[in-house]
């Protein structure tokens, strides 16, 4: 077969002129929803019909390439195969959605089973009680950032909590090694991961869980009967630190003991010399 140069250059140069190409269905990210039409048949549905549209349009863009357009010119197969590119990805894209999309709704809209697994339902949940906390709400997080997702956990967690303007306890394991202790002794799991929310004693779970509950409202319903903080308020004390410098040896962790004239360990303080906020920690 005869190589033809005008040919490969008319087909390189001539814009798409495929009615398929201008005419795609797409989701506009002004459009909103009733609350009516947020569930999970009607927001899956549309979801399964735009992929619907986008794959009909890359097969009948297929369908136009010609067979000896295709083996004989190279560059009108790099320009089309440059063109149905974008209308794959798209499609992944999308599938890869509808995949996140009903496994997110299959457990966040599930409340009935999401409130018995943490115990405010009649299932019980699992058991775990924080003894002494039945007035407040406890936080077991970490401040360091070694692991940036469990540190990214433990933000949006604090942040959650803190939109809803309540007291929370919170107990940084990484400034306090007695908090980390206090954890392990809940047997929660074989390994314990963070965040660790307790609501009125009664153990919630991590940050998935917690995500779960906000978005359906069911995080806000828990939270009912506490106290509410005036908007912006920080402890003048520590400054939402939650910890200050030991007030006994002013952070050192030795103190002089007259009666044996020499340096002793702080009994005050933990192995940072600190100590827990008075003005803010109950």
């Amino acid at each position: 077969m005869a190589f033809d140069r005008s040919l490969s250059l008319r087909n390189a140069q001539e814009p798409n002129r495929n009615p398929h190409h201008h005419h795609h269905h797409h989701l506009s990210r002004f459009t909103s929803f009733n609350k009516s039409e947020l569930t999970s048949d009607s927001i899956v549905g549309k979801v399964k019909r735009l992929c619907s549209s986008f794959e009909s349009s890359l097969s009948s863009s297929e369908a136009t390439q010609s067979p000896h357009h295709s083996s004989s010119t190279s560059g009108g197969g790099a320009a089309s195969a440059a063109k149905a590119t974008p209308l794959m990805r798209q499609a992944s894209s999308l599938k890869r959605a509808l995949s996140n999309l009903q496994l997110g709704l299959g457990l966040g809209f599930d409340r009935s089973k999401l409130m018995k697994s943490i115990g405010f339902g009649d299932g019980g949940g699992d058991g775990i009680v924080l003894a002494g906390t039945e007035d407040r709400v406890v936080v077991y997080f970490t401040s360091l950032r070694g692991i940036r997702r469990t540190y990214e956990d433990c933000y949006s967690v604090r942040m959650i909590l803190r939109g809803f303007r309540v007291p929370v306890d919170e107990r940084d394991i990484s400034m306090d090694s007695a908090y980390r202790k206090e954890l392990q002794s809940l047997n929660l799991s074989k390994t314990v991961s963070l965040p660790q929310v307790f609501i009125r004693g009664k153990h919630i779970g991590g940050a998935e869980e917690v995500r779960q509950l906000h978005e359906s409202g069911e995080l806000a319903k828990m939270l009912k009967g506490f106290p509410v903080r005036s908007p912006g308020s920080v402890c003048g004390g520590c400054g939402d630190a939650r910890f200050v410098p030991c007030l006994n040896c002013n952070g050192s962790r030795k103190v002089f003991c007259e009666e044996e004239e020499q340096l002793r360990r702080c009994p005050d303080c933990n192995e940072n010399g600190l100590i827990r906020c008075p003005e803010c920690c109950y």
